[in-house]
């Protein structure tokens, strides 16, 4: 099963009224191949505006009556920079009305990814000799 073209164009449509992003990102079991009838849908989008948890939510409750699903939205610019990677290596981008921002976005992610992996090399290395997170 897949995700219907009619909702993400309702979420597109929605997202790009309410939020003002220069993209939107498809995510999750909608773009792996295991979308289900009980599968909520995993947006992420990209926007010069900050939102507030709380507002987010309100707005994905709002798209909940829209398309009868359940809808988890992330606003990219807020996540944590594993989950920002996941998000931009493996979605689908369903809205994009600043191909340049977006490329920007991506690179900057892509550094701060590289930074990480860097500094966490040796604790990774030792979990992996230790076999196990903490000494003793």
């Amino acid at each position: 099963m897949s995700i219907a073209d009619n909702i993400v164009s309702i979420v597109r449509d929605y997202l790009v009224q309410e939020l003002k992003p220069y993209t939107i990102i498809l995510f999750g079991s909608s773009v792996k191949g295991y979308f289900r009838e009980d599968s909520d849908i995993d947006i992420a989008f990209i926007s010069a505006q900050e939102f507030k948890s709380y507002d987010l939510y309100l707005l994905a409750q709002a798209l909940v009556s829209e398309v009868g699903r359940e809808i988890d939205l992330v606003d990219l610019r807020q996540a944590s920079t594993v989950f920002k990677a996941q998000i931009l290596g493996s979605g689908q981008v369903i809205y994009s009305n600043d191909p340049k921002e977006l490329a920007d976005f991506q690179i900057r992610t892509l550094k701060e990814y590289a930074l990480l992996n860097e500094e966490r090399a040796e604790i990774l290395r030792n979990i992996s000799v230790r076999g196990r997170v903490y000494g003793g």
